[in-house]
């Protein structure tokens, strides 16, 4: 009898030591997923839109003109893993009627790294002339455009944590023709998750 209990309290000892070990590394894993490690939403947002608007020809009317919208959107990545984001795609809107489209090829943002996606939409303005409000506003020199960029991807912390985010990015855009330039208000969301 005494030697059985001598011969188990040794592997007590040992288990006793294992649990407290992996308690201590839960306790630490914990700590450091949610203080270091846990995924957060990227910051998205624009940064400029600016409007370049040259003559095609020697004609006067809008559909002589071409017209390239540039918006520029930065992420700010505060993982400690890369984000990576599929394709950015960025729309031209004149009064709700899709005028331009743009695709900046995915890629990856590197762990606590912001980047600057920039595309340019180069905005088709036969389309444009040809809606009725086009003739009204052209002569006051202002024409009131929106653009909407879409950001998806998803960040992988410690090989098993992931984060998926998108986010929409949309501006109130107006081009004024003479000096041509561009003003704009832009708001971003974000949605955490598919």
């Amino acid at each position: 009898m005494g030697t059985a209990k001598a011969k188990r309290r040794p592997v007590l000892i040992c288990c006793g030591v294992l649990v407290a070990a992996i308690a201590v590394l839960a306790v630490v894993f914990v700590a450091l997923y949610f203080t270091v490690f846990r995924p957060r939403s990227p910051k998205v947002v624009a940064t400029a839109v600016v409007a370049d608007l040259l003559p095609k020809g020697d004609g006067g009317g809008g559909q002589d003109l071409n017209l390239t919208v540039h918006v520029d959107v930065t992420v700010n990545n505060p993982n400690y893993a890369a984000f990576r984001y599929g394709d950015v795609v960025t729309l031209v809107r004149y009064h709700g009627s899709d005028v331009g489209m743009s695709v900046v090829p995915a890629g990856e943002i590197g762990a606590r790294e912001t980047l600057t996606v920039a595309a340019a939409v180069e905005v088709d303005t036969l389309k444009v002339a040809a809606t009725p409000y086009f003739y009204v506003e052209f002569p006051t020199g202002k024409l009131p455009f929106e653009t909407a960029t879409a950001v998806a991807g998803e960040a992988v912390v410690l090989g098993a944590f992931k984060i998926s985010a998108s986010s929409q990015v949309a501006c109130q855009v107006t081009v004024h023709l003479l000096p041509p330039n561009a003003t704009s208000e832009c708001t971003s969301t974000v949605h955490i998750g598919r």
